[in-house]
């Protein structure tokens, strides 16, 4: 396998760099989530809605903080730990003493805690208008495996989703006005496409692959050492961001791509596309768009849970 390469200055970082998505003209690069979900109030009210991976100072937080803020009927914050999703809740809430908030631990490592998790949600809700499958990890230092033996980014960031997603699909399809799945992704997509060989829809449903973009202030990146950042050309020699060579973003305006992907009406007939600077990004590698890779992946996951989900 050739070696994954996402310098500042490598081709796949150029050609990221220099994407110009389509922009209707609603919302752009500078939206932040505090607009967008201004703009789409009307969407996210009363709605039951679920994000995955929500921890304080994240972009998962501060969509479930704007989410919250304009009346959902229901708002899902699922975390590995508790405490993560408790420290998130408090902050959204205040002083308030609310009801439509609710936690759900989900490790998206742990098949069986993916299984339990997907039974208690729908033991909360037998209706989900909106999921956002923001979880996932970045450059753990040490290779390692889950207990089912799958590579960690691989499970974690694909996976351990793609069983939560299909088993809760039930209470996705109830949705009275549609369902939308967001899964949030990056840039790094462009790299290459799933190594088949070495690993280690639609009943009104829609559906859009997110890249916020590179965002300042989140713990995605805890696991890689600061001299790391500098040698791939992300931070400057003095410990500070690359401002001149990556646009790096606000955590509002990363988060406000999956404000738009979830609740944006007017792009329903680009299901299936993905979504940068809030707006379509047409400049996704093509092997992200290929139906016979998403078949293989397809296939490929449910092997790997062990269980088949058909929607004909």
């Amino acid at each position: 396998m050739s070696e994954f390469k996402f310098d500042a200055t490598s081709d796949i970082a150029t050609s990221a760099l220099a994407r110009k998505p389509i922009s209707g003209g609603r919302f752009n690069v500078h939206t932040t989530s505090d607009q967008a979900a201004a703009d789409l109030a009307s969407g996210i009210a009363d709605k039951i809605v679920i994000i995955t991976g929500v921890s304080p100072t994240g972009i998962g937080a501060d969509a479930a903080r704007v989410i919250f803020q304009q009346n959902p009927k229901l708002l899902i914050l699922a975390s590995r730990t508790l405490g993560s999703i408790d420290a998130v809740i408090n902050e959204i809430r205040g002083s308030k003493s609310v009801e439509n908030i609710k936690p759900l631990v989900l490790d998206l490592s742990d098949l069986r805690s993916v299984r339990k998790a997907a039974d208690e949600l729908l033991q909360m809700t037998p209706v989900v208008d909106a999921l956002i499958n923001n979880a996932g990890v970045m450059m753990v230092p040490n290779f390692k495996t889950t207990t089912e033996g799958i590579e960690w980014h691989f499970a974690v960031n694909h996976v351990g989703h793609f069983l939560f997603t299909n088993l809760i699909m039930p209470a996705l399809l109830k949705s009275q006005d549609g369902t939308c799945v967001v899964n949030v992704s990056s840039a790094a997509h462009r790299a290459r496409a799933v190594d088949f060989e070495d690993i280690n829809f639609n009943k009104n449903l829609r559906s859009f692959g997110v890249d916020p973009g590179g965002i300042l202030g989140t713990g995605l990146s805890r696991d890689i050492p600061m001299e790391e950042k500098i040698a791939r050309g992300w931070w400057n020699k003095d410990g500070k961001p690359n401002t001149e060579l990556i646009p790096y973003k606000s955590v509002g305006q990363g988060s406000a791509n999956y404000i738009v992907a979830a609740f944006d009406r007017t792009i329903d007939d680009k299901s299936g596309a993905c979504i940068a600077d809030s707006a379509i990004d047409p400049t996704a590698a093509p092997h992200a768009l290929d139906p016979e890779n998403a078949k293989k992946l397809w296939i490929l996951s449910e092997r790997l849970v062990g269980q088949e989900f058909n929607y004909d």
